[in-house]
C-alpha cells in the first residue's frame, strides 16, 4: 500500500500531456515484433496516428484519467504506445508500465482451469466442465440452496449462470484483523442469498471466480498465480506479468500508480494498491500491455500452448449475457470470461476490466486477426476512456464511415449524468410514497448507534455525525474499510423508522456510487432489534437480497 497521499494540481498533468509521449506527428512507428518466419514483410501501419494522439489527450482530460498504455495486434504484428502519465508528476506511460488489469483476469483463470480438464490428469475434473463444485470443494462450497450446492458446476460459475448475485458488499480482505483467504471468502457463500433459479439468469458475481480460484489451488495444490504463470506466461513469454503487488514492485517494468480526481481543488490524489492475490483469479493479475499483446496472438491465432479443444473451449458462448443491443453491439453472449457479439458485422470478443483504482479492456476479433487492449490508471472513469479509443481503433480498422460511426463518448457521458442525478434524487427513487411532512424515528438517533452483525455481511459500527459543519442535522455512518473495496455507508434519515443508506468508496475516491432502502427493525420490548438494507442494485437491475444485521450492542463511537 502506498502511503500519505499525495495531492497534485491538474496543471502538473496537463503540462505532460500537451507534450505527449504519444506516437508523435509526422513519425511512422514500425511493428514491435516482426511478421513471422517466411513473411515477405508486413503490411500493417501503425493505428497510432496523429489524430490518435490527439483524440487520447483529449480523453484522458475529459475523463480525468492521467495516463493510458495500448497494444494493437493486427495479424502478427504489435503495436504499442502509451499516452499521458504512469506516475505524477512527470513518469509517462509506456508499453511497459504495469497496471493492474481487474476482470480481464477472469478470462486466464477460466483459460487455466479448461486446461487442466483437457489434460486428463486431475480426475476430479473426469466430467470436465459439468463437474460439480462441491465435489472438489465438499466442505467449502455450500450454498442456501441444497438443490444449488449439489448441481452448480464449474461451468456455471465461469458463466455467472448460478443464480449468485454480486454481493461485493460482503467481500472481505480481513475479519476480525486477519487477513481474509480463499477458503474464507468461498465458505461465506453459504450465509449470502441467492438472487435467481440456477441457469435461468446472467449474474455476475465476482466470489465464484474466487471460488474458481480455490478449486485450481485446491486441485493442483499451489498458488493461482503459479499456475497460471507455468500454463500461460512463461509459454507466451509474458514475463513481466504477475499475481503479487510484491512482485510487480521489484520488476524492472515500472508499476504505474492509481489517481482520483478531486474537483474541489482541481487536482488528482494517489490511490492505494489493492491486495493482487486477495483478489486472485477474479481479478488479481498485474501486467502490461506488451505482455497483453501476447495473450491476445494466442488467442487470436489459436497457438500453444493450448490445444485445438481448448482454443475452442474458450471460444463456446454459454449463455446469453444480452439480449437487447445496445452501443453499437448486438445481442452479447457469455462463455469463459469473454463476451461475445458482432458489431459492424464483425466477431467480437471483449471484457472489461476494474479494480475501482485501475482499468482495463480487451477486444479481439477472430476473424479480422485483430485484438486490442488498454489499461489505465484513473480510479471509476478508465473504463469510459477506453472505450472511446478502443471503439475510435476498431472502427478505423474496419473502415467504418464517419457517419456510421457511434457517437460512444456523448452516450457515456449521458449515462453518467443519469447515475449522478438517480443518487441526487435517491430519496424520491426509494420511498416515492413517504409523506411531505417526515414523521420521527422510534427511537432517537442517538440510540441507534452501536453494533450490528449479518453473518455474510460482516459487523458493522454506527455512529453518529453531523450532515455538515453548518447543519444541525445528524446522520449515522459505518466505516467499512475491511472490505476489500473499503467504503462508508451514510444513513440519512427519511421518516419514521426509514433510512436511505448510501454507500460511499473510499480508496481515497470518496464518491457515493450506490444507495438502498433501509429499515432499522424495532423489537417488542420497543427497543431496536437490527437494521434491514435491501441490497438492490440498480445499475445492474440486480435484486441482491434483503440483509438484515442484528443488533449486538449500542453506544459506539466508531
Amino acid at each position: 500500500m502506498v502511503g500519505a497521499c499525495r495531492v497534485l494540481s491538474t496543471a502538473v498533468v496537463m503540462a505532460a500531456l500537451q507534450l505527449g509521449n504519444g506516437a508523435m506527428a509526422g513519425q511512422e512507428q514500425k511493428p514491435l515484433t516482426a511478421g513471422p518466419i517466411g513473411d515477405k514483410g508486413s503490411k500493417a501501419h501503425s493505428p497510432f496516428t496523429r489524430d490518435f494522439d490527439a483524440l487520447a489527450r483529449d480523453m484522458l482530460e475529459q475523463w480525468k484519467v492521467p495516463g493510458v498504455s495500448m497494444a494493437v495486434v493486427d495479424g502478427h504484428d504489435v503495436f504499442a504506445e502509451g499516452f499521458g502519465l504512469a506516475t505524477l508528476p512527470d513518469t509517462p506511460a509506456t508499453p511497459e508500465t504495469l497496471y493492474y488489469v481487474g476482470s480481464t483476469t477472469k478470462a486466464q483463470t477460466a483459460a487455466v482451469l479448461a486446461q487442466l480438464i483437457d489434460s486428463k490428469a486431475y480426475p476430479a475434473l473426469s466430467r470436465g466442465w459439468s463437474t460439480p463444485i462441491s465435489s472438489i470443494l465438499r466442505d467449502d462450497f455450500v450454498l442456501q440452496d441444497e438443490w444449488a450446492t449439489n448441481h452448480i458446476t464449474l461451468d456455471d460459475a465461469a458463466s455467472h449462470r448460478t443464480g449468485m448475485p454480486g454481493h461485493d458488499n460482503s467481500w472481505h480482505r480481513e475479519i476480525n484483523g486477519t487477513q481474509a483467504t480463499l477458503q474464507h471468502v468461498v465458505r461465506n457463500l453459504r450465509n449470502l442469498p441467492i438472487s435467481a433459479e440456477p441457469r435461468t439468469e446472467w449474474l455476475y458475481c465476482n466470489l465464484m471466480y474466487v471460488t474458481l480460484s480455490h478449486v485450481v489451488e485446491v486441485l493442483t495444490k499451489r498458488r493461482l498465480g503459479d499456475v497460471i504463470k507455468d500454463i500461460i506466461w512463461k509459454p507466451l513469454g509474458m514475463e513481466s506479468t504477475s499475481m503479487s503487488l510484491q512482485e510487480a514492485k521489484l520488476s524492472s517494468a515500472p508499476l504505474a500508480s492509481s489517481y482520483a480526481w478531486r474537483e474541489k481543488g482541481q487536482r488528482y490524489e494517489e490511490l492505494p494498491y489493492l491486495d493482487a492475490e486477495h483478489m486472485s483469479g477474479a481479478g488479481g493479475i498485474i501486467s502490461n500491455v506488451i505482455d497483453y499483446a501476447q495473450w491476445l496472438k494466442c488467442l487470436i491465432h489459436e497457438t500453444k500452448p493450448f490445444s485445438k479443444a481448448v482454443h475452442e473451449d474458450i471460444r463456446t458462448p454459454r449463455f446469453i449475457h444480452s439480449a437487447r443491443p445496445a452501443l453499437g453491439i448486438d445481442v452479447d453472449l457469455y462463455g469463459l470470461a469473454w463476451q461475445r457479439t458482432t458489431i459492424h458485422g464483425q466477431v467480437v470478443y471483449w471484457h472489461y476490466g476494474s479494480t475501482v483504482t485501475f482499468g482495463a479492456l480487451v477486444y479481439w476479433l477472430p476473424h479480422v486477426k485483430f485484438g486490442i487492449v488498454a489499461l489505465a490508471n484513473g480510479a471509476e472513469t478508465s473504463n469510459q476512456a477506453e472505450l472511446v479509443l478502443v471503439r475510435r481503433l476498431l472502427d478505423d480498422k474496419l473502415r467504418i464511415p464517419l457517419d456510421d460511426r457511434l457517437d460512444v463518448n456523448k452516450i457515456l457521458k449521458e449515462r453518467v449524468g443519469d447515475s449522478q442525478r438517480d443518487i441526487e434524487r435517491a430519496d424520491d427513487i426509494l420511498f416515492p410514497d413517504r409523506p411531505k411532512r417526515p414523521s420521527p424515528p422510534s427511537i432517537k438517533p442517538s440510540e441507534l448507534t452501536g453494533l450490528y452483525s449479518n453473518p455474510g455481511y460482516g459487523r458493522i459500527a454506527l455512529f453518529q455525525e453531523p450532515l455538515s459543519a453548518n447543519s444541525d442535522e445528524t446522520v449515522l455512518v459505518a466505516d467499512r474499510t475491511e472490505l476489500l473495496w473499503a467504503q462508508q455507508w451514510r444513513l440519512h434519515h427519511v421518516s419514521g423508522d426509514y433510512w436511505t443508506l448510501y454507500s460511499k468508496m473510499l480508496l481515497g475516491i470518496n464518491a457515493v456510487t450506490r444507495f438502498y432502502a433501509a429499515e432499522f427493525k424495532i423489537g417488542v420490548d420497543g427497543k431496536v432489534a437490527g437494521l434491514e438494507v435491501s441490497m438492490y442494485d440498480r445499475y445492474g437491475g440486480v435484486d441482491e437480497g434483503t440483509v438484515l444485521f442484528h443488533r449486538l450492542g449500542g453506544n459506539t463511537d466508531g
